[in-house]
């Protein structure tokens, strides 16, 4: 689920300049979803102390989203 979120990430900033801001919104509105839901597999998984690991890479995503919507919503739309 975390390389499908990289490839959902990299795939919405490969489209960002042909989107209206009706498809982007409906968009970056899918992804927080999936965003919300992965982190929370996330931290239901991770609460043993040796899976910390996994926290990483989700929540680099998140912000690697974060700053997506920031682009689009700012600067694209």
């Amino acid at each position: 689920m975390i390389i499908i979120d990289y490839l959902l990430l990299s795939f919405f900033l490969y489209q960002l300049s042909s989107l209206d801001l009706k498809t982007g919104t409906m968009i970056s509105l899918l992804l927080i979803l999936y965003n919300g839901l992965l982190a929370g597999f996330c931290f239901h998984r991770a609460n043993r102390t040796d899976d910390g690991y996994i926290i990483y890479p989700i929540i680099s995503a998140i912000l690697l989203a974060f700053i997506c919507f920031l682009y689009f919503f700012f600067l694209v739309a």
